[in-house]
């Protein structure tokens, strides 16, 4: 996967298909329209998928408090998903405030060499959010190219969105995320230096939550630590005071804080809790682990 980011001087000399969007959190509307991209590979197209540097949000445009992937973890997921080119275009005031009908022909047509537009129906581009799925429709006669657009999928009365994944995350409701996105919640980073004791041969590891990404409901969690392509089962705490993921991975890892490490979030065990006594936080901490175990083994 060829990406592009930091510029909006870039140019595909391939036939694509494009999709436009935030896609945070990969959920399945997305991966839909990812799969009806592919019908175009036949042709022999690229898949070019042309999302933001930074949430438009943070600009100004819509309310989104955080997001549920940081930009490496969203290459990684696009990687995965075998797209061939994904733009992550700038956003600051003066590319917000290109006017819909010049981006279309600028960026779309000419410089992503679009043969081929797929678009959630709630699509927005251009400036004050003014193009939309409906003008790439209406502009693809003009410009020789082909559009589809995707209606939305739900999960029972609720649409399935970003915004739906950010409020399952805020509630806890992770179990939930991992059957309506790619992945389930995830942070990856590196774990501090030196694992921290707490008691009776008992270590954990831990790690930062990005600043940009939304905040799970704290407490503790069955999870996944996956490091070098291998899966391990854990327990992690998620404290919302410090912004941190204190795990517990069975068995321990060698080497573990030395790399890159993703812990996914796969089931809310219960809330934080504040012990005043280190011999209560440990036959807790014990309770948690024993419960832990069984839970994995059942859900392996």
């Amino acid at each position: 996967m060829r990406i592009i980011s930091g510029t909006t001087d870039f140019f595909i000399p391939e036939k694509t298909v494009v999709s436009i969007g935030k896609f945070d959190g990969v959920h399945k509307g997305h991966l839909y329209i990812i799969k009806r991209m592919k019908e175009y590979i036949s042709r022999g197209y690229k898949l070019c998928v042309l999302t933001f540097d930074i949430p438009p949000s943070s600009m100004g445009f819509g309310n989104d408090k955080g997001v549920l992937m940081t930009n490496e973890e969203k290459r990684r997921v696009f990687e995965e998903l075998d797209v061939d080119y994904y733009i992550e275009f700038p956003f600051y005031e003066k590319t917000a405030s290109i006017p819909a009908q010049q981006f279309i022909e600028e960026f779309i047509v000419d410089r992503l060499n679009a043969a081929a537009v797929v678009v959630g129906e709630d699509c927005t581009f251009g400036q004050g959010a003014a193009g939309n799925a409906q003008m790439l429709r209406d502009y693809g006669p003009l410009y020789d190219y082909e559009v589809e657009i995707i209606s939305k999928i739900k999960d029972g009365k609720h649409v399935i969105s970003s915004t739906y994944l950010r409020e399952l995350a805020e509630g806890g409701r992770v179990k939930k995320i991992r059957s309506l996105a790619y992945r389930p919640y995830f942070v990856t980073g590196r774990f501090r230096r030196d694992p921290v004791s707490a008691g009776s041969n008992i270590w954990y590891y831990v790690m930062d939550i990005p600043d940009e990404k939304i905040l799970p409901l704290g407490g503790v969690y069955y999870s996944r630590a996956i490091y070098e392509e291998e899966s391990y089962m854990a327990m992690t705490n998620v404290r919302t005071d410090n912004r941190t993921l204190e795990t517990y991975l069975y068995g321990g890892v060698r080497g573990i804080q030395r790399g890159e490490v993703s812990i996914a979030l796969l089931e809310w065990k219960r809330e934080e809790i504040k012990f005043y006594k280190i011999s209560d936080m440990n036959r807790k901490i014990k309770e948690d682990i024993f419960e832990g175990q069984k839970w994995h083994k059942e859900n392996a």
